[in-house]
C-alpha cells in the first residue's frame, strides 16, 4: 500500500491558483527545449502573470538563461518565492545545486520534483510554463502527474529523422496521459541567409508527423543569432526583437484563447 504523502495535497492546493500549465517537453536533450520554454514564458508575460518552472533534474539551465544563477529564492510562510525577472517568476532545481552534478536515481528524482512543486509559492498565475526533463522516463511521468491543474503540452524537436523518431514516442506518451498537444515545434529548422532558407540540420517532415497524430499547430523556429546574443549578453529583452519570438506568437495567441474560454 502506497504511503500517504502530505505534499500531494499541498501541490494540488498550489495548482488551484494557476489557471493553465504549459508542459514543454522533448524526446531527447539538446534540441533547445529550455530556450523555447523561456521564449514562450517571455512572450506570455507581455499580457499575463507567468511562472517558469525548470524541472530538468540533471541539466537545469533556466537560471543561466535568465541571469539568475547567483540568486536564491526568498522564504515566506507559504514556501519559497521565485525570483522574478523580465516579468517572469522563475523556479529551478538549479537554484539548489549551483553547477554541481546531481547524481540521483529513481525515487530520489521523484522526490526532488515533488519537493520543488510543494515548496514553491507562486501565488496566483495565469500561466505556468513547465520545462520538463527530456525523454519519457520517471522524471517526466512524475512531473506530468503532479502538475494537477488544466494543462497542455508543447513538444520540441529538431529537423532530423532521429530527433523526429524520438519525439514521436513523447507524443504517444502524452496521448496516453490524456494531455492535449497544443503544438509541435521544429526548432533550428533553418538559417536565413538573405532571402534563402538553409536547412543545416536536415529536412525531416515535421508536418507529416503532426498530421499523423492530429496536431494542428506546427511552428518552425529558425537558428536565430539574436537569441544567442540575448542570452550571452544577459539582455533577454533582445529576444522580443527575434524571429524566434515572432514565430512563437502563434502559440501565445492560442494559449490566450484557452484562458479566455476558462474565464
Amino acid at each position: 500500500m502506497e504511503k500517504y504523502d502530505p505534499r500531494d495535497a499541498i501541490i494540488e492546493e498550489k495548482f488551484r491558483r494557476i489557471k493553465f500549465s504549459v508542459l514543454v517537453g522533448s524526446g531527447k536533450g539538446g534540441v533547445g527545449k529550455s530556450t523555447i520554454a523561456s521564449i514562450l514564458a517571455l512572450g506570455l508575460s507581455r499580457k499575463f502573470s507567468v511562472g517558469l518552472l525548470d524541472l530538468d533534474v540533471h541539466g537545469p539551465i533556466v537560471p543561466e538563461i535568465f541571469g539568475l544563477e547567483n540568486v536564491e529564492p526568498k522564504e515566506s510562510k507559504k514556501g519559497l518565492i521565485p525570483p522574478e525577472k523580465y516579468g517572469v517568476k522563475v523556479m529551478s532545481l538549479g537554484f539548489f545545486t549551483e553547477k554541481e552534478p546531481i547524481p540521483m536515481r529513481g525515487n530520489a528524482k521523484t522526490d526532488a520534483i515533488k519537493e520543488i512543486l510543494a515548496i514553491t509559492n507562486w501565488g496566483p498565475l495565469d500561466f505556468l510554463v513547465v520545462d520538463l526533463p527530456p525523454g519519457t522516463g520517471d522524471e517526466t511521468l512524475t512531473s506530468v502527474k503532479y502538475v494537477t491543474n488544466s494543462k497542455g503540452a508543447v513538444l520540441v524537436t529538431i529537423p532530423s529523422k532521429i530527433s523526429l523518431s524520438v519525439v514521436e514516442r513523447t507524443i504517444r506518451l502524452f496521448r496516453e496521459l490524456n494531455v492535449p498537444i497544443l503544438a509541435l515545434i521544429n526548432n533550428m529548422a533553418y538559417y536565413s541567409l538573405g532571402e534563402e532558407k538553409i536547412s543545416i540540420l536536415g529536412e525531416a517532415n515535421v508536418e507529416e508527423l503532426a498530421g499523423k497524430y492530429g496536431i494542428d499547430e506546427v511552428v518552425e523556429i529558425p537558428i536565430d543569432p539574436k537569441v544567442s546574443k540575448a542570452i550571452e549578453s544577459r539582455s533577454l529583452e533582445l529576444i522580443f526583437q527575434s524571429e524566434a519570438c515572432a514565430k512563437m506568437g502563434k502559440i501565445v495567441e492560442k494559449l490566450e484563447k484557452i484562458v479566455e474560454r476558462q474565464s
